[in-house]
């Protein structure tokens, strides 16, 4: 759902672009941008309201400041770039952003860096050249409206740094947008007052291109800025820049269409490897590259250690808020639990404890007051497991809490993960019910304190060595992940975290 979600969110941004080219053929820059803005707001705070959607004043800095940055400096910039160049060119330099956002992304967030990502960011950055190029032997392209295109995305960076932040620490990608929207309608205002005359406007728009500014608006700016802020909350930044090189591509067929502007065989090949790099990463991803490789037989279950690792939590939802108030896990080593080989630590989550929680895993703020903040603690966990695999139930709920504390300096972890979750589901397809306690209670595992990140994980590495008795056939990891990814329905499930 994240990748379509960017791919649409790009054809708009395309289709923004041709818009916006048409509409200064009409109207002032700063016209365009506040209407635009103007419609989008109305629309989004509308929504907001129409879903009764909590809007708190205390976590509208960073989207405002967002929508400052962008779509505020970058529409005025880009609007100013389209009155000097082509809406190709203006588009392609969008393709800057995958080269310049998996730097940022590592420096600011604490993000990995995925060599894939890298590998795509170039393959687009040198099909976005081919186009420029192209176009500047056609005489379609202008230096000085290259330049501010370069100012706008390097506004865009600065503001999808924000985006990441907002969607793994508040959510509600549409209040978030909304504010974003409220910023960028202030920015376009100030400019309407200083640049133009705002009695002459109205009549202007209304027997001029208002369905156009409509679509601009409510369609064009409204969208594409909702669906970025929702993919935010599930891809890197590094990911999410990639999708903005198919914004030239998808704008070349718009502009040759809408504006006639031409399209030459070079082109042609230009989108081929832009869009190449962009679906790189997708192509060449472990999981991909395991199904070509499904008997490859290099890491044998038997001679493999194993970190079974559960986690305590403020809440039900990583990407809107929760946080880990502890974790613990044994190891297992040649089919053995190792009790004398535990890590167990309580977290300071830095916000509440929910009673809700409290009552499940009966930790209060008091208890975890005077613990570390999760950085360190993750830190030396990831000492704890070394070059182990990991194992949880239902890992993809642990292991996105553990993704979304590198924002706050903790290590990645990037070693493979097993389910015991997804394992039951295919090696026990008979069974009802695949929760803990359904398996602790067909397998015989003992619970030493249900709903403490120390007891849960004795009682899924016991679990998880029944289950290793079940998938017979399964001698590598590669064939015991192969076994996992057939658990279809909890794997789209798991999608929501």
């Amino acid at each position: 759902m994240p990748v379509l979600a960017m791919l649409l969110a790009a054809l708009l941004w395309a289709s923004s672009m041709i818009g916006a080219k048409l509409a200064v053929t009409e109207l002032a820059i700063s016209e365009v941008v506040a209407g635009r803005f103007l419609f989008a707001a109305g629309l989004l705070w509308a929504i907001v309201l129409l879903t009764r959607q909590p809007v708190r004043l205390d976590q509208a800095k960073r989207p405002l400041l967002m929508g400052m940055l962008d779509p505020g400096l970058v529409s005025l910039l880009m609007v100013w770039a389209l009155q000097h160049t082509s809406a190709v060119n203006a588009s392609v330099f969008w393709a800057l952003m995958p080269l310049i956002m998996p730097i940022a992304g590592r420096l600011v967030l604490k993000e990995a860096i995925n060599p894939m990502v890298v590998a795509g960011a170039l393959l687009a950055v040198t099909g976005a050249i081919m186009l420029v190029w192209v176009n500047q032997t056609a005489g379609e392209g202008n230096l000085f409206g290259d330049m501010l295109a370069v100012c706008g995305v390097l506004c865009a960076v600065g503001s999808v740094l924000l985006a990441r932040r907002v969607a793994q620490q508040q959510g509600r990608p549409m209040v978030t947008t909304a504010w974003q929207m409220t910023t960028a309608l202030i920015i376009g205002g100030v400019a309407l007052l200083i640049l133009e005359q705002p009695a002459e406007i109205v009549e202007r728009v209304s027997h001029g291109p208002l369905p156009l500014m409509l679509y601009l608006g409510m369609i064009a700016t409204a969208g594409p800025f909702f669906l970025l802020n929702f993919a935010m909350r599930h891809l890197p930044v590094g990911r999410i820049s990639l999708f903005a090189s198919l914004v030239g591509p998808l704008s070349v067929p718009m502009a040759a269409l809408v504006l006639g502007e031409t399209i030459q065989g070079l082109e042609i090949a230009a989108i081929a490897i832009v869009m190449l790099g962009v679906f790189l990463p997708a192509l060449f991803s472990r999981e991909n590259l395991a199904r070509l490789r499904p008997d490859r037989d290099i890491r044998r279950l038997s001679e493999l250690t194993f970190v079974v690792f559960d986690t305590e939590t403020t809440g039900l939802e990583p990407s809107a808020g929760d946080r880990i108030v502890q974790i613990a896990a044994v190891r297992i080593e040649g089919g053995v639990i190792r009790r004398d080989r535990i890590f167990d630590e309580l977290v300071n989550p830095g916000r509440a404890i929910p009673l809700l929680s409290t009552t499940f895993h009966g930790l209060t703020d008091r208890d975890v007051a005077g613990s570390r903040s999760i950085a360190p603690v993750l830190t030396d966990f990831r000492e704890f497991c070394g070059d182990s695999v990991l194992v949880a139930h239902n890992a993809a709920f642990d292991m996105k809490f553990l993704e979304l504390a590198q924002a706050d300096g903790a290590p990645v972890f990037a070693q493979p993960v097993l389910d015991t979750l997804l394992l039951s589901a295919v090696l026990e397809p008979g069974a009802r019910e695949h929760d803990l306690d359904a398996l602790a209670a067909r397998h015989g595992a003992a619970f030493e304190g249900r709903h403490t990140a120390l007891g849960d994980s004795l009682a899924t590495a016991e679990i998880f060595l029944a289950l290793l008795a079940l998938a017979e056939k399964a001698e590598t990891l590669d064939q015991l992940t192969a076994l996992s990814r057939k658990a279809r329905r909890f794997r789209r499930l798991q999608k929501q975290y």
